[in-house]
């Protein structure tokens, strides 16, 4: 609140904030900066129509700004604290754009890493795996999220959660063999309500 800010990025996040940022104490937000500027490497955006169209009408209305370009450098005092950044736009020149605040949100680039040389079967740079265990072509290792892929595969964080638990009833069998694993609900569980310190429920 109050400050001069640059906002990096053209996705959701990026479109939500400098809107948020924008929003006048008027509209009973605490939160407005003194100004926002948003920076993104193109013209076009990943974020949801309605805000960009809406973000195009606050640069109208020099409420904010907008600059195509990306952020090359950082401008800061002789002191370590920053005053702005330098921003290279789709000109090829550089300028300083002063600000007080740099709030960045990148997407991702997901990449393999090392992990690419570890003799994995891959599909379009993604760990194939089986959807009993999310076991890979490598006994013993097991891949969940993002990084993997099998047939009908939803990249959602409730995806891989279910991924996760099936492939740590997968890994329990190497990790300790002798051991039996018993599948406990919270519901039910006096053990697991020990644990949690919540009082077992009474069923009619």
């Amino acid at each position: 609140a109050g400050k001069n800010l640059l906002i990096v990025g053209g996705g959701d996040s990026a479109l939500d904030w400098a809107l948020n940022f924008c929003a006048g104490n008027a509209d009973g937000n605490p939160h407005k900066a003194e100004s926002v500027i948003l920076v993104h490497r193109r013209d076009g955006f990943r974020a949801a129509p309605a805000n960009v169209a809406k973000m195009k009408e606050l640069c109208d209305a020099y409420e904010m700004q907008f600059i195509v370009g990306q952020v090359t450098d950082l401008d800061e005092t002789e002191d370590g604290n920053l005053k702005g950044v330098k921003v290279t736009g789709g000109d090829g020149v550089t300028r300083v754009v002063p600000c007080d605040e740099v709030l960045v949100f990148f997407g991702l680039s997901p990449k393999l890493g090392p992990i690419a040389e570890w003799g994995l079967a891959l599909e379009r740079k993604q760990i194939l795996v089986d959807t009993e265990k999310f076991s890979t072509s490598v006994p013993g290792i097991f891949a969940v999220g993002d990084i993997n892929t099998y047939p009908g595969k939803k990249k959602l964080i409730l995806s891989g959660f279910h991924e996760a638990a099936l492939a740590a009833f997968g890994a329990m069998p190497i990790i300790n063999p002798e051991k039996r694993v018993h599948l406990q609900y919270t519901t039910t569980s006096p053990k697991l309500h020990k644990v949690l310190g919540v009082e077992s429920p009474v069923f009619d």
